[in-house]
């Protein structure tokens, strides 16, 4: 069943997927005629199927784009909406801020870059998606103290984002569904598979934003890969950016590691997570290795790291009746 969050990207294409196309020719999709002939002659040679390997190619940034959108309105349905009314605006305006300025910092700057905070109190989380979508959760941030924790874990979401962790996921589900559709064993409809051949014969890449109902099947896809967690690797390497984020903005690192202190290990989508000592243990000798012998940074320095309170707009994720960790006055 496509999840809520999906239904409204996907109903006007989805519904068109029970369309037959049984047999079709992965050359014959430039014309309407083409397109037409696409459901009658089934392709089930190695060849043809091992073309499909191209569509892991990087997607252009408009795929990107339209497939983080995809994904962003999932985040947000299943966080129970963002928090942005009353106090929640002023939070979300200095949430921008602070990401933004981290995401200046990485490998994709240029990124339209959105930053935002999701109502769920019941998941102490963060997630991000293609195109620079970062969510961090009400119950996150009620357990933040200070701005060097909210940088670290906006600089960890960064990372998976720069990493194009997602996007690998992406790939391997464009490169399935085309060996499903070739084989005959995926029924989708004719407009959908004219795009997935045309992507085969050119770069990769997908006009995703142009069909709602291959961009909620593939959508749909990515999460059930998303959802199964990151791997250690791309968890340790995910958190060796963000140590850098963190340092080239002017942020304690130290900070990071404490905010990791209050995560849980294992579970749900943390279960092929490293365990949080092992997280810290591998920043900390990534911390030292970026060190010259004289103590300092390699092109960055020790001097003037820091951790600031943060904005009293932060209350508002205590329902504006707390203001711990908050500094006072904007000071």
């Amino acid at each position: 069943m496509m999840r809520t969050g999906l239904k409204v990207l996907a109903l006007v294409g989805l519904g068109a997927l029970s369309t037959s196309c049984r047999n079709f020719n992965p050359k014959d999709y430039t014309s309407p005629q083409g397109i037409a002939k696409a459901t009658r002659t089934v392709v089930t040679t190695g060849t043809d199927l091992n073309r499909c390997e191209k569509l892991h190619a990087n997607p252009s940034v408009q795929e990107e784009y339209a497939l983080g959108g995809a994904l962003a309105i999932h985040f947000v349905q299943r966080g129970d909406g963002l928090l942005l009314k009353g106090p929640g605006q002023a939070l979300h305006v200095y949430l921008n801020t602070v990401g933004k300025n981290l995401a200046a910092q990485s490998a994709r700057p240029t990124l339209e870059w959105t930053f935002g905070v999701l109502q769920d109190t019941a998941q102490f989380n963060a997630v991000s998606a293609p195109g620079g979508y970062v969510f961090v959760t009400r119950k996150l941030l009620q357990g933040v103290e200070n701005e060097g924790q909210l940088a670290g874990v906006l600089a960890h979401e960064i990372a998976h984002i720069t990493l194009k962790h997602a996007i690998r996921h992406y790939g391997s589900v464009k490169v399935n569904t085309c060996r499903l559709v070739i084989g005959g064993k995926l029924i989708i409809n004719d407009t959908a598979v004219a795009r997935l051949m045309r992507a085969v014969e050119g770069d990769g890449t997908l006009e995703l934003d142009q069909d709602a109902g291959l961009l909620g099947y593939l959508s749909e896809k990515t999460l059930d890969f998303i959802e199964k967690g990151n791997s250690r690797e791309q968890e340790f390497e995910a958190d060796r950016i963000a140590v850098e984020l963190m340092l080239s903005a002017g942020y304690d690192p130290q900070a990071y590691l404490a905010l990791l202190d209050k995560t849980a290990d294992g579970g749900g989508a943390f279960a092929n997570h490293p365990k949080k000592k092992d997280r810290q243990e591998h920043i900390r000798a990534h911390v030292q290795s970026l060190k010259k012998p004289d103590g300092d940074f390699s092109g960055l320095a020790t001097t003037g790291l820091r951790s600031p309170p943060l904005s009293p707009a932060f209350a508002a994720v205590h329902g504006g009746s707390s203001t711990r960790g908050v500094a006072k006055d904007g000071k």
